[in-house]
This record gives C-alpha cells, sequence and structure tokens, in this order.
C-alpha cells in the first residue's frame, strides 16, 4: 500500500491551458492505482507563493472522486515557493490526521512534485528531512525549471526519481513511468517488501504467505514448520 501526495506547481508561468495538461497527467497516473482505504491513498497540495491542500489522503476512497476532485483545481497564480510546499506535504498532508497511515515496512510514503520555476525558497534541508524520514522523492520539470533544484529534491538513484520534459505539451508521455512504477509498488512480493519465510502470493496492494510442500504455515502466517509424519 502507497501513501501518494501530488505537489503541484501553478505559479503565473504555468498558463491555464498548460495546468490543464498537468491535471491529464494526474488523472492518467491515477486510473492506473490501485485506489482504496487498504491500498493507494492519494493526496494533491497545489501552490504558488502560498499552499492550498486540494483534497488530502482521506478524502477520496475511488478512483472515481479523486478524478473528479482532480477536474476541480485551479491554478494559484503568483510565486514558486517549492521548499514551502514539500514542508507541508511531509509534515502534513502526510500526517495521521490527514490519512496517512503509521510508518511500517508495508506502508510506502510517496510525493511526487510537478515544477517549471526557480523556486523563491531552498528545496535542499526540506527534501533532505523527508529523504531521511523514509519518504520517496520524485521531481518533474518542465520547460525553464532550474534542473539543480530538481536533484535536490529526489531521492536516490536520481536517473529514476528525476524527469524533465521541454513543456507541459509533452508532460503525458511521463504518465506510462508512474503507471508502472506504481505497479511495482503495489507488488510487494516482487520488492521484497515482506515478512514471508518461505512463498510470498501477491495481490493488489497486498499478500499473504504459503509454504512449500511438506512445510504448514504457523498461526502467525509467516513462518512455516516442517509437517509430522504420520
Amino acid at each position: 500500500p502507497t501513501d501518494l501526495v501530488f505537489v503541484v506547481d501553478s505559479s503565473r508561468s504555468v498558463r491555464p491551458v498548460e495546468f490543464e495538461k498537468v491535471k491529464v497527467f494526474l488523472s492518467q497516473v491515477i486510473e492506473s492505482l490501485d485506489v482504496g482505504p487498504n491500498a493507494t491513498r492519494v493526496g494533491l497540495v497545489n501552490y504558488a507563493s502560498s499552499v492550498k491542500q486540494e483534497f488530502p489522503l482521506r478524502a477520496h476512497s475511488s478512483k472515481a472522486e479523486l478524478l473528479q476532485a482532480v477536474r476541480r483545481i485551479q491554478p494559484l497564480s503568483t510565486g514558486t515557493m517549492t521548499g514551502l510546499a514539500i514542508h507541508f506535504a511531509i509534515t502534513k498532508a502526510l500526517s495521521d490526521a490527514e490519512g496517512g497511515r503509521p510508518r511500517s515496512p508495508d506502508i510506502s510514503k510517496v510525493v511526487i512534485v510537478v515544477t517549471d520555476g526557480r523556486p523563491q525558497d531552498s528545496v535542499r534541508d526540506v527534501s533532505a528531512r523527508a529523504r531521511a524520514s523514509g519518504i520517496e522523492l520524485f521531481a518533474i520539470g518542465v520547460g525553464r525549471v532550474d534542473k539543480a533544484t530538481l536533484r535536490q529534491i529526489a531521492s536516490e538513484p536520481q536517473d529514476e526519481h528525476v524527469d524533465y520534459v521541454e513543456s507541459y505539451r509533452v508532460i503525458e508521455k511521463l504518465s506510462k513511468k508512474f503507471q508502472e512504477a506504481f505497479c511495482l509498488v503495489s507488488d510487494l512480493c516482487a520488492t521484497g517488501d515482506h515478512d514471508c519465510e518461505q512463498v510470498c502470493i501477491s495481490s493488489p496492494g497486498s499478500y499473504t504467505c504459503a509454504c512449500r510442500e511438506g512445510f504448514t504455515l504457523n498461526s502467525d502466517g509467516k513462518t512455516c514448520n516442517v509437517c509430522n509424519g504420520g
């Protein structure tokens, strides 16, 4: 399961028609997710010189609700306070009060930042704190974005967490990458994020354990014992 927060720049440099392209990109990624209270929860933070939480993680439990909420978002205009927006995402948007789940090896915490400008504040320290706390950060830059800023935001390896497109007209081409990325995240057996001693059986956003022939599953649902001979 994943707690996913989008952090979207809607400063003056992002024209209304371009912001609509961002919304298409967000919708395409959401379409590919296994959305639900026990699977992927999605929140969205909109920012310019100020930060606005469009919807928290706890707000929508279905794709249809999320897609409708994305369609309603409007750009904010002036300023580019990217550091402030990331700080809001990690301290507020991912918090328990907003629908974030307690930290555990089973829950992925992911923030995707989309920006086209040079921030008016620092992103380095707040991004480092986020990464140190186990939050995975993706940085998507568009057009005249400051590429050094993207590198300061993103998790390692950077070639998997930093993306650049020359204009909002082609941002949709990144949809496939994130669709594939979140399909992998939801396969906990494939990523090794499970406690099964012998066999892991994957299901969307979850898993169950099993044992090889000649073994039985213990009451903990994870470990195996040799069958007693009859």
